[in-house]
């Protein structure tokens, strides 16, 4: 399933990353780099880019893009949908400590 998780900042700086099955370099985010590139705007940077052994699925919320890297191809959605579960949950924790951080609303 999601081998690991990378979160990036509106800057393109990952400030975060977990690693489940195996470490996963980060150079595998310069695809994805590429196609923030390309987009016109954050929001339109595609959900699934495919790369030469791995996909990347991502979500864009809170100015942070949330990006899961899988080897084996899995229903997206799936994954999208779980992206935005991970980024509720984080909302959740956060938002009682402070109503000024990147997930405020």
């Amino acid at each position: 399933m999601i081998h690991s998780l990378f979160l990036i900042n509106s800057s393109g700086d990952i400030f975060l990353e977990k690693h489940w099955k195996s470490v996963v370099s980060r150079s595998v985010c310069d695809y994805f780099f590429e196609a923030q590139e390309r987009a016109t705007e954050a929001e339109n940077v595609p959900p699934v880019i495919p790369t030469p052994h791995h996909y990347l699925l991502s979500v864009y919320r809170h100015k942070i893009f949330f990006v899961a890297v899988i080897q084996t191809e899995v229903p997206p959605l799936f994954v999208i949908e779980f992206l935005h579960r991970v980024v509720d949950t984080f909302q959740y924790w956060y938002s009682g400590i402070s109503h000024t951080g990147p997930f405020a609303q």
